[in-house]
C-alpha cells in the first residue's frame, strides 16, 4: 500500500521532481524549430543545388528532428510530395524583411514569372498582410494557397546567374 502512494503522489505531481525532469528531457528531445543555413555551402535536399539566397529558402524537420534544406519552395513542395518521412514541421523563410521564418502552413504565398526564384517556381512566402498584397499587385501576380504549392508539381527552370 505504501508503495502504491508514493506513485500516485509522484504521478500526481506530489514530489514532483521525477516528473519535471521527465517532461524536460521530453521537451528536449523532440524536434525544435528552424536552424540556420550555411548559405554558399548547403545543398537543396531536393535538387542539390547550392542554396544562395535566403528570400527562397525552405526547411523541413523530421519527427526524429533532421532537417533538410530547399533552395525554391517548387523543390520543398516536390520533395514533400515525392518522400514518406514523418514530418515534425516545415518552415518557409519569408521575403519581407525582418519577419524570418514562417510556418509554411500559416504563409501566404505570391507566384509570379517575374520573381526569379533559383528553380524557378516564381514563388515566395509571406506572413498574411499588406506586404504580401503589395508584391502581388507590383508583379502582376497571385496568392496562392499552400494546399495547392503542395498539389502541384514543380518544373525546375533554374534561374541563370545574373
Amino acid at each position: 500500500m505504501r508503495g502504491r502512494r508514493a506513485a500516485s503522489r509522484v504521478l500526481a505531481g506530489g514530489g514532483g521532481y521525477p516528473a519535471l525532469w521527465l517532461l524536460g528531457l521530453l521537451l528536449a528531445c523532440g524536434p525544435r524549430g528552424p536552424r540556420a543555413i550555411a548559405f554558399g555551402a548547403e545543398t537543396c535536399s531536393h535538387c542539390h543545388m547550392t542554396v544562395v539566397d535566403p528570400r527562397f529558402s525552405a526547411q523541413v524537420i523530421t519527427r526524429t528532428g533532421k532537417t533538410y534544406v530547399f533552395d525554391d519552395l517548387g523543390c520543398l513542395a516536390n520533395w514533400l510530395r515525392e518522400e514518406q518521412v514523418p514530418i515534425a514541421s516545415t518552415w518557409v523563410w519569408s521575403m519581407a524583411p525582418g519577419e524570418g521564418w514562417i510556418p509554411a502552413t500559416e504563409a501566404v504565398y505570391v507566384q509570379s514569372d517575374s520573381l526569379h526564384s533559383p528553380m524557378g517556381s516564381g514563388l515566395a512566402a509571406f506572413r498574411p498582410g499588406p506586404a504580401a498584397d503589395s508584391l502581388r499587385v507590383r508583379l502582376a501576380g497571385r496568392l496562392v494557397a499552400w494546399d495547392e504549392i503542395r498539389a502541384a508539381p514543380h518544373a525546375h527552370r533554374p534561374t541563370p546567374a545574373s
